[in-house]
């Protein structure tokens, strides 16, 4: 399959960068190595700076050309392996800002389209709306929506909407945190799944937020997981599967019975 001349053009660059980093760079960087071994079980070895003037012009010398051709082209494979590196962190970086853009948009709509099985609002995080005061309790209660949809298909988790679909924001939830900012609230996210359902479900939860109403709305992405979760109660152990626009919980016959099909 032909390059095209912008594929070519990316290479050569890199390649030739590579090389004269390799070089001017690489090269001097060895011989300070080989220096510092050599000063260390010799007495009469020479400064730093005069070790690197004897032996840098050398390479200009056409019987140590080889040393040069060396050093370019392990120049050249390094550029080349950065370049490459770069510029897939740059396509995947590119990617997943629009990926977040996309799921931001899709917030208002959510909100406007209610409850339903894949979809639960909640008012806050932590912070208890009517007794106006932090509750830690209601961690368990995200914990517990989140484990549901886990456990069934997935689904999205709306923090800062109340049940009629009003904006009611993250402030009060932010003010209970150290730092009252959004990577905080998304951190206090994932350390709520780590506690109370497993660490190794972290990857399975992605956080974005929005505007509503100007007021900030977060939106907790939940895949289905790769095994059954249940959420530490006590000395018990629950199972919360999403059924319709609610979380229940199973018994656990029903449990065990739901496990076998959704996980076999």
């Amino acid at each position: 399959m032909a390059l095209s001349p912008f594929k070519l053009s990316f290479i050569a660059t890199y390649l030739l960068v590579g090389a004269v980093v390799g070089v001017l760079i690489i090269h001097p960087l060895n011989l300070v190595v080989i220096w510092w071994e050599l000063s260390r079980f010799s007495e009469t070895a020479p400064n730093l700076l005069e070790f690197l003037s004897a032996r840098l012009w050398l390479i200009l010398l056409p019987r140590h050309l080889d040393v040069a051709v060396a050093y370019t082209f392990v120049g050249a494979f390094v550029g080349l392996t950065f370049g490459i590196f770069s510029r897939n962190y740059m396509r995947t970086s590119e990617a997943y800002r629009s990926l977040r853009e996309e799921h931001t948009v899709m917030i208002p709509d959510l909100i406007r389209g209610g409850e339903t099985d894949r979809v639960e609002f909640k008012s806050s995080l932590r912070w208890d709306m009517k007794e106006n005061r932090v509750n830690r309790g209601l961690e368990k209660v995200i914990a517990k929506t989140i484990a549901g949809f886990f456990n069934a298909e997935g689904g999205i988790l709306l923090v800062g909407v109340d049940d009629d679909g009003g904006a009611l924001g993250l402030e009060k939830d932010l003010s209970t945190l150290k730092n009252p900012d959004l990577d905080s609230f998304e951190r206090t996210i994932n350390d709520i799944v780590s506690k109370n359902l497993g660490g190794d479900l972290c990857p399975y939860i992605h956080t974005v937020f929005a505007k509503v109403d100007m007021k900030d709305v977060a939106m907790i992405i939940i895949r289905p997981a790769p095994r059954a979760v249940y959420l530490e109660e006590g000395k018990s152990s629950i199972f919360y599967v999403r059924s319709g626009n609610s979380t229940r919980q199973l018994d656990v016959r029903e449990a065990l019975s739901y496990a076998k099909t959704r996980w076999a």
